[in-house]
This record gives C-alpha cells, structure tokens and sequence, in this order.
C-alpha cells in the first residue's frame, strides 16, 4: 500500500509499531534502512495532513468571524 493511500490514524499506528520493534532490537540490520525510510514517508505524510487540515480549520474559523464578509 502506498503511504498516500493511507489514514493519518493507519500512518500514525504503523510508525509506532516501527518504533517499538527498533526499540525491541526486533529489526535486523538488512531491514533497519528500510524501516528508517518507510518512517520518513510515513512522517511526511502525517506532516502534510496536518498541515492540510490546520489550513481548513483556519479557513472555517476565519468564515465565522463576524464582520469581516467580503459585502463591505
């Protein structure tokens, strides 16, 4: 699966699920570069959405905010 067609929530659990098999020494060395740059995809895309989502709620907010409508 690649990492855009994923959840935030799926790319968050499998990063975690990374970090606690490094942390267990359950990742040999043949593997750990590979797990290394899976993590780095995995962060920047919960990076992105995160990024995407703060730009949609500041859109929301900066809609609610009385007296600022575009009539003048």
């Amino acid at each position: 699966m690649a990492a855009d067609e994923i959840t935030y929530k799926e790319a968050l659990a499998e990063l975690e699920t990374i970090l606690s098999a490094i942390e267990e020494e359950q990742v040999d060395v043949d593997e750990l570069a590979i797990k290394v740059k899976r993590s780095a995809t995995l962060i920047r895309l919960c990076r992105a959405r995160i990024e995407a989502a703060a730009i949609e709620v500041e859109a929301v907010v900066d809609e609610m905010k009385p007296g600022e409508d575009s009539n003048g």
